[in-house]
């Protein structure tokens, strides 16, 4: 972890120190991975821009020198000092932005409890109530995990604090860049909030949770008043500092966003309560329900974090009759409901001109632009859909001065694309973060391939079998591989798959399981019906099994 001078070290400042340096820099070495910099200027020529959403400059060109974008424009010259990119094909998108993850965050270490504990009036720290407590002095910017996140289009995450309890510290906004610079670009961005409680000890419920924020905010209200009597009359008394008034002071006076985490539509309204009593700067975090909400937000202005954590689809196969119980029809349509609503909220909130973000908490990076994906396809824009990943959250961190777009004088954050962003040929072939060129060229050659997985299951004697199919097109020939759980109990194995015949109809193939005594020849045939599979598998000298398989929506070698 960087020392405290070197996180606070104020972006600007950087920037005028990087034009001090552009001498030796330009000397540098460069492997392409973000690393090292060949030059402080790189040229990107002739490509697709889209600056902002909506917007679309073709074969256009721009130059960008110690993290910052310098010009953008048609026939530009490039500088003789300037390593020059060729765009063309390429399709350069601003750096999306994720507003809320906790990757690199350690949970801080809590004093131990006394011997005359009183669960009652625990101590602030051990109850979760520690708002002077920062995400920047419990991150660890570690590259392998940033990578990932890089390799999707990030430039940039702000970093939520770990903890339970409802004040678990303030959050920070990083950059994606290189390990060994300085990566914090705003040590203390908002208060995070959330209805938390821990178990056994005061607050113990989300009412009682309520409760100890109103006195939480009163007496920050009475703290900052007596400091004010004090700077004006030093003979009433010196006040004893208290750390976690002292952290929600910018709250009280609207400097600092409460970001508030909501699980629910419940908890929406409980949030929208406490900016009604003490008219907060809002941010609700990790929205996925409750449309009925959304009039009242757009009413109160209040800020909206969209959740890409979609519930899954568990209502496409019925189960069979004996297993249903009482109410199943009713079960499965209410079910159902909340499934679409999930997937169709974000349009909503588009329909009603809400601006909103997009977080990644508790989504699988294989999943996140599936599920950006769902939310196109029942309704949301794909305009819209970047904005959320750009302009709006760069707005709503009050960033988008130097961030969120691509316009001189912001920083070098872009990522370059193969194609259109949202389709299955766009794949992410470079990343530019804080001006570090990261190319990953090499992944996107893996994955130019056609690639599908299918998930099997299939029914014999001692219950079902599951594992993946996965099937990758070379010069226009199928080729796969079978998962599954080996016999052994040696977990799970690959088979390659023999006498592949992969059409749009149909499917057929053969492959080899391993068993403690014997090597089984097992033959799989059937017909597809767009992304289902209905079948039989034949073990040689065995029995015939029924098999069924799914495709999923994209393929995980796009946005691993």
């Amino acid at each position: 972890m960087k020392s405290k001078n070197q996180l606070i070290l104020p972006y600007f400042t950087a920037i005028l120190l990087g034009l001090l340096i552009n001498t030796s820099l330009s000397q540098a070495q460069s492997d392409n991975n973000g690393s090292k910099r060949v030059t402080t200027s790189y040229f990107l020529s002739g490509a697709t821009i889209i600056p902002y959403p909506g917007k679309i400059l073709s074969e256009y060109d721009i130059l960008f020198k110690n993290g910052v974008i310098v010009k953008i424009g048609k026939n530009l010259q490039p500088p003789s000092n300037a390593k020059e990119i060729n765009g063309k094909s390429l399709f350069v998108y601003p750096g999306f932005i994720d507003f809320g993850n906790k990757t690199g965050v350690q949970a801080p270490e809590l004093p131990e409890k006394p011997s005359n504990f009183d669960t009652s009036n625990p101590s602030p720290e051990i109850a979760g109530i520690h708002p002077h407590f920062s995400s920047t002095k419990h991150y660890k910017f570690d590259e392998n995990l940033e990578e990932e996140w890089r390799k999707l289009g990030f430039s940039m995450g702000q970093k939520l604090p770990e903890g339970q309890g409802m004040l678990p510290g303030s959050t920070a906004v990083v950059i994606y860049g290189n390990a060994e610079n300085n990566n914090l670009l705003s040590s203390v961005q908002s208060q995070y909030f959330q209805f938390s409680t821990i178990r056994g000890l005061y607050p113990h419920t989300k009412l009682a949770v309520m409760a100890k924020w109103r006195d939480l905010y009163q007496n920050t209200v009475l703290y900052q008043e007596s400091l004010k009597l004090y700077g004006k009359n030093k003979h009433i008394g010196r006040i004893k500092e208290d750390p976690v008034l002292d952290a929600l002071i910018p709250v009280t006076q609207n400097s600092k966003s409460l970001l508030v985490l909501v699980n629910s539509e419940l908890d929406q309204r409980r949030a929208i309560k406490m900016k009604d009593e003490n008219n907060l700067k809002l941010i609700l975090l990790g929205v996925n329900e409750g449309s009925s909400v959304i009039p009242l937000i757009k009413s109160k202005e209040i800020g909206v974090v969209l959740s890409l954590d979609l519930p899954k689809d568990n209502f496409t196969d019925s189960l069979p009759k004996t297993e249903q119980g009482e109410d199943y029809d009713a079960r499965i349509k209410r079910g159902k409901n909340a499934y679409q609503e999930a997937l169709s909220l974000a349009s909503k909130y588009e329909k009603e001109n809400i601006p909103f973000a997009f977080s990644s908490l508790g989504v699988d990076k294989k999943d996140l632009f599936k599920n950006i994906s769902l939310m196109i396809e029942n309704g949301l824009s794909k305009e819209a859909a970047l904005a959320a990943l750009t302009t709006n959250p760069a707005k709503l961190l009050g960033i988008d001065d130097i961030s969120g777009s691509i316009s001189p004088g912001k920083m070098a954050n872009m990522v370059v694309m193969t194609d259109s962003l949202f389709t299955e040929e766009g794949k992410v072939k470079m990343v530019i973060s804080d001006g570090y060129l990261f190319d990953y060229s090499e992944d996107t050659k893996l994955s130019d391939a056609k690639s599908q997985v299918w998930n099997y299951a299939a029914e014999t004697p001692v219950g079902q079998s599951k594992g993946t199919w996965e099937f990758f097109q070379k010069d226009n020939k199928w080729e796969g591989t079978v998962s599954y759980d080996s016999p052994k109990g040696t977990g799970n194995k690959k088979s390659e798959m023999k006498d592949l015949v992969k059409t749009e109809e149909g499917l057929s193939f053969s492959f080899t399981v391993e068993t403690n005594e014997e090597v089984l020849e097992v033959t799989v045939s059937g017909d597809i019906d767009q992304n289902k599979f209905d079948g039989k598998m034949n073990i040689k000298g065995y029995s015939q099994f029924i098999v069924k398989a799914s495709k999923e929506e994209k393929p995980n070698k796009n946005h691993e």
